[in-house]
């Protein structure tokens, strides 16, 4: 099993950096893929549903105290994943997802 909890302080870390570094647009970038790979580790059973949540929960907290500067819509895929981790949420995240990664620039702060 994995440690969410020290993977979640890890993703805080490097997304701080990119932001330190005033590139919000690999600062979100990267902060989409984390986010996506914890979705796929709990699809294939190494993080149980209630310790997704808990990641989700924690991150968009970590976040918000700062560095900030994360996109709403990254957010509100986190705000997916806090309210509950079932099939149609992950696939409600993941379809969001999908379509962020599609976006030309994720550095927008503002919805």
């Amino acid at each position: 099993m994995i440690d969410v909890m020290k993977r979640v302080n890890e993703i805080v870390e490097v997304f701080s950096k990119f932001i330190e570094r005033d590139d919000l647009e690999n600062g979100n970038r990267y902060l989409l893929a984390a986010i996506e790979t914890l979705i796929y580790e709990h699809l294939a059973g190494f993080i149980e549903a209630d310790k997704l949540m808990e990641a989700a929960r924690s991150l968009r907290d970590k976040i918000v105290e700062g560095p900030a500067y994360a996109n709403p819509f990254i957010m509100e895929v986190l705000g997916i994943l806090e309210e509950k981790v079932d099939e149609e949420n992950i696939s409600e995240a993941l379809e969001k997802i999908r379509r962020l990664h599609l976006e030309e620039r994720l550095d927008r702060i503002e919805v």
